[in-house]
């Protein structure tokens, strides 16, 4: 057995020589001089070498991206797919989150508003005024028609909490223009649709105060209006506001300008509702446009 080994340490060890000859000539080209040792050394070397080209290659230039299974997770086109994706799922989500928010600003009102000078007259004291006896007629001195359903009329208590008849106004129309698609509230359409020129100022039906100044969207600019006996109004697709929210407005004041904002839209118009108790009417039962 120990001569065994002394005899492979021998071998290891033994000199041989390589020489390179000419084939037609056979001319000597090269000599070596050579052991197992040495060559078992160059060959270690060339795949040490090797190996180390292979890792600098691996994690150290985008090649790596060509081999299975070293590259990176975000350069992978599924990994950049699915980013795009939740890209355009987070920003849609976003859009949806201010409408949302937007909207529940519309259909509240705020904690505190300032009220001017002024008592109303409430829903059920309407209700029980007889209307028959206010003819639907215009009056003189070139005013606007005036029609009994849009006033404010007092059940005829002598309190001085509650205006008189006299001391009403009427309800004006927002913008004059063409009706281009009615009131319909079984498909949705909770107003109606005015065509006017650009730039056109939108006016406020009744005096009250702004809830809501904001964009969303579906209808883009967006102004809402709290007025007395429980009735709102609506003003959509606005180009820009001219009144913040909490604002107090008169009747006939300018609160926008007509525009096309918005999803809902095809063209420059104003979407008007008019709300009652919470209800959606129809705006061309109250005002003439």
């Amino acid at each position: 057995m120990i001569e065994q080994v002394k005899s492979r340490k021998r071998n290891w060890h033994t000199y041989y020589r390589l020489v390179l000859r000419k084939d037609e000539t056979l001319e000597q080209v090269a000599s070596y001089k050579l052991t197992l040792l040495n060559i078992y050394i160059l060959l270690s070397s060339v795949v040490i070498v090797v190996m180390a080209l292979m890792v600098v290659v691996i994690f150290f230039t985008p090649l790596k991206r060509l081999v299975p299974g070293y590259a990176e997770p975000s350069q992978h086109p599924d990994y950049i797919r699915l980013s795009k994706k939740m890209a355009a799922l987070e920003t849609e989500m976003e859009s949806y989150r201010l409408y949302y928010q937007h909207f529940s600003q519309l259909t509240r009102l705020p904690d505190s508003i300032e009220v001017p000078n002024a008592n109303y007259t409430t829903t059920s004291e309407i209700a029980k005024t007889d209307l028959s006896a206010f003819p639907d007629e215009p009056v003189e001195n070139n005013e606007p028609k005036r029609s009994p359903r849009a006033m404010n009329v007092s059940s005829g208590s002598t309190s001085s909490s509650v205006l008189k008849l006299a001391d009403f106004r009427y309800l004006m129309p927002p913008i004059s223009g063409v009706v281009s698609s009615r009131f319909d509230a079984e498909s949705g359409h909770f107003g109606v649709d005015i065509l006017a020129p650009h730039d056109t100022p939108v006016k406020a039906i009744w005096d009250g105060h702004v809830i809501t100044a904001d964009w969303t969207l579906e209808t883009g600019y967006t102004i809402g209006i709290q007025h007395s006996n429980d009735m709102v109004s609506f003003y959509k697709h606005n180009a820009s506001l001219l009144k913040r929210s909490g604002a107090f407005v008169r009747a006939g004041e300018a609160i926008a300008i007509i525009g096309n904002t918005g999803k809902m839209t095809s063209g420059p118009h104003l979407h008007f509702e008019l709300w009652l108790s919470g209800k959606p009417v129809d705006p061309t039962n109250y005002i003439d446009f």
